[in-house]
């Protein structure tokens, strides 16, 4: 190959790679919430097939009565468990809100602590520098103190005002906007909750119509290389999902044993360990971050405020935690699906930055959907690491061929 037709071939791979990222950007930007019932309808109807099957063959009911069997089942049996388990998370973070909100009532006394304990660890510097430091820690904490008592005043001015009869609505101004944007939000909630479920009625009936409908539009190579992927993915993000869960509940018993231990001890003395176990498992679950996110800054917190056994008893947690995850997840999720921390940082930026909180979720899913066609050939958007090895080696082999 000469080096125009290298250059060429660069040239065209780069404007193809270029068009697919441009298609997935409009696509997650601006069709993905338009098109966001129909997906799920469509998902939906993948999930019910066998369902939807076992009724056609044990009873004499018409596919389309069976359909809608399967989708309103389904639809009762996720707000049955939607509400089973949300009237129990919802008092329980109620609770805990309360809980938080009477530790931040304390808030004087920490940023005293924090003060001293910053003030007596600069004291073993050298003198020039102790003064210096000591100085500026304590200029930093009086502007954090004005600070506070500035919020402080002027809350409770809006409070005071309110009811002393000049009233004021600046400080629920904020809480009202929020509510009145959800409501204008919740119609076309409903609407697209109703379509999906209509539209999973019908596609759940017709699915394999639609199937065929589409191979017929493939090339029979297309089509073999479409199913493949389809049943690679299938299977692969199905095995995922199934080891990530297994790992949340995991981690969701080893913290809550760690905490009924450090509450039988007399250490710890709330009383909602299952949603604060819960909330940590999932923030567990997220790539890059892990327990580290709430257990460490809780164990910084419980050191400065000196209470040591906490800090001990969370420390001890989360090296278990830690090392029992490093041993249960090479067993449950397959190592060649994970990314490398520089490109899984880098997808969840891109997509928080192109479709929100939820891109930095879907990102690393494509990526690793991406690797996963790649790996087996189905794609060739790159050379894995082991063909680019052979390939290294073959040519030298090919050089001494020729000579």
């Amino acid at each position: 190959m000469t080096d125009v037709e290298k250059r060429r071939k660069f040239i065209i791979n780069v404007a193809y790679f270029g068009i697919v990222i441009a298609l997935c950007f409009f696509f997650f930007k601006y069709a993905m919430g338009t098109l966001s019932p129909i997906i799920v309808a469509f998902i939906i109807a993948a999930l019910l097939q066998r369902p939807k099957n076992f009724i056609l063959r044990k009873t004499p009911v018409k596919k389309g009565l069976a359909s809608t069997i399967c989708v309103l089942g389904l639809l009762a049996v996720v707000l049955f468990f939607t509400a089973l388990i949300g009237v129990r998370i919802a008092q329980e973070i109620g609770g805990f809100i309360d809980y938080v909100m009477l530790q931040l009532q304390n808030i004087d006394s920490l940023v005293n602590t924090i003060e001293n304990a910053l003030l007596n660890f600069v004291s073993n510097f050298p003198a020039f520098l102790s003064t210096t430091l000591k100085e500026n820690i304590a200029t930093l904490f009086v502007e954090i103190r004005e600070w506070l008592a500035g919020t402080s005043d002027n809350f409770t001015q809006d409070i005071a005002g309110t009811l002393g009869g000049s009233f004021s609505l600046s400080w629920i101004t904020a809480p009202i906007s929020g509510v009145i944007s959800t409501a204008r939000q919740i119609p076309s909630v409903i609407i697209a909750t109703v379509i999906s479920i209509v539209a999973a009625c019908f596609i759940t009936a017709d699915y394999d119509l639609i199937k065929q409908f589409i191979k017929a539009q493939l090339t029979e190579k297309k089509a073999k290389d479409v199913s493949r992927a389809l049943a690679l993915l299938k299977s692969s993000l199905g095995k995922m999902g199934k080891a990530y869960l297994s790992i949340i509940c995991i981690t969701f018993i080893e913290l809550s044993i760690g905490f009924y231990v450090l509450r039988l001890l007399g250490i710890f003395s709330s009383n909602y360990i299952a949603i604060i176990s819960l909330v940590t498992a999932i923030i567990d679950i997220i790539p890059v971050l892990g327990t580290g996110t709430v257990l460490l800054p809780w164990i910084a917190y419980s050191l400065i405020t000196g209470n040591f056994p906490m800090a001990i008893g969370l420390a001890i947690m989360y090296a278990s935690i830690t090392v029992i995850r490093q041993i249960i997840e090479p067993k449950f999720v397959a190592g060649q699906l994970g990314l490398p921390p520089f490109l899984t940082i880098s997808a969840m930026y891109v997509g928080l930055k192109i479709i929100g909180v939820l891109g930095m979720f879907i990102a690393p899913m494509i990526i690793i959907m991406l690797k996963l066609l790649n790996d087996e050939g189905i794609l060739n958007l790159w050379k894995p690491i082991k063909k680019a090895e052979e390939a290294a080696t073959a040519e030298p082999v090919k050089a001494e061929k020729k000579k």
